[in-house]
């Protein structure tokens, strides 16, 4: 029989080996890969500038304006994790053609901006704030309105960022998280598809020590009730297996009026503009025209 004090060392070193693994597995994921840009307006025939703006916490970011129209509203575009601004042109192309101006930017590390470690989110929000300081000091935009446009991590970010700031009259939404701890828990099962759900809560809590804060904080689900009476239209694919469209009616739901949601039949994760690009870009481009105004 093993003696006492092996037995408590055992019980002792395996939940701390366990964290360990998995706070290691949390801190890689959050260093990714940086893609190069694969396009920029100019393969779309549009006319843009390049611009930089720095964050609050130091980050410089940088981005492309695209004016169309000085006396029309703005756009901003805000990409998912793992991608950049180039990801999201097929949504400027459609949006330049309905005569909105828009600003497109890379996350903090992630494309052409500083920074080594995403944060999914949380810290990003930084990241769009420093966009709309840009914006409100630039001398031809900044009386003009502002609608936000975020895919995925973007959508969450534009959710919990338009809650707070007013300037922001409509928000459209592709396939957001609906909590930050809740996406921690369903991409670590991704990850490591094991049928413990505390896995999930050590990496919540693997977070939390990473960044020193309470993850809590970053919920849209939490947030969008405080977007209204400004207006928030949400977009998901019936099929996203990721983002599931269950969370999407969740976020309608909590949501006050007027909201708009579209669960895209067919549709995987951000697979709704490809699916159906010409009634995505009806409907997303005549949702900003009737807010925007």
């Amino acid at each position: 029989m093993p003696p006492y004090n092996l037995i408590l060392k055992i019980l002792i070193a395996l939940p701390l080996g366990l964290f360990l693994f998995v706070f290691i597995l949390l801190v890689r994921n959050t260093y990714l890969p940086r893609y190069s840009l694969s396009t920029t307006p100019k393969d779309y025939n549009i006319p843009y500038q390049d611009i930089s703006f720095k964050t609050k916490d130091g980050f410089l970011i940088k981005g492309w304006l695209i004016i169309k129209d000085k006396e029309k509203p703005v756009i901003i575009l805000l990409h998912g994790l793992g991608a950049n601004k180039s990801d999201v042109l097929d949504f400027a192309q459609f949006l330049y053609s309905a005569s909105f101006n828009i600003l497109m930017f890379d996350f903090r590390a992630h494309g052409e901006s500083r920074g080594m470690v995403t944060s999914f989110g949380l810290l990003e929000e930084r990241d769009l704030e420093g966009a709309i300081e840009y914006l409100e000091s630039n001398p031809l935009l900044k009386d003009k309105m502002i609608g936000l446009f975020g895919i995925s991590m973007g959508g969450a970010i534009a959710i919990v960022a338009g809650a707070s700031h007013p300037e922001i009259k409509a928000i459209v939404v592709d396939s957001p998280y609906v909590d930050l701890d809740e996406s921690v828990i369903t991409h670590t099962k991704m990850i490591l598809p094991l049928p413990w759900n505390w896995l999930g809560r050590l990496a919540v809590m693997a977070y939390r020590l990473r960044f020193l804060t309470d993850s809590s904080k970053f919920s849209p689900l939490k947030t969008i009730s405080r977007i209204s009476p400004r207006t928030v239209f949400i977009i998901n694919g019936a099929r996203d297996d990721r983002m599931r469209p269950e969370d999407a009616k969740r976020l309608y739901d909590a949501a006050g009026e007027p909201k708009e949601l579209w669960l895209v039949e067919g549709a995987g994760h951000l697979e709704g503009y490809s699916n159906a690009p010409g009634e995505y870009e009806k409907k997303v481009a005549g949702f900003f025209k009737e807010y925007l105004k």
